[in-house]
């Protein structure tokens, strides 16, 4: 893969990660916000933050695979 193709493949990534990251600091704040008195719904929002847990995961292996790859060209 051309190296400046790779770079900008992996700098969209990591800005991907960084919105993931913003999405679950924002559902876990929710979810432990002592003044969201519905327990259903800070529930539902620390299952999100699990769910963008996992999206920052998913993104973290396509950049390594990204960085890792001999590929002639993406």
């Amino acid at each position: 893969m051309e190296n400046l193709n790779r770079q900008k493949l992996v700098s969209e990534f990591e800005m991907m990660k960084m919105i993931e990251q913003d999405a679950r600091d924002f559902y876990i704040k929710v979810s432990q916000d002592r003044n969201v008195k519905d327990q259903m719904i800070r529930n539902c929002f620390g299952r999100i933050a699990e769910d963008e847990r996992r999206h920052i995961e998913l993104v973290e292996r396509i950049i390594n695979i990204i960085r890792s790859c001999s590929c002639p060209a993406i």
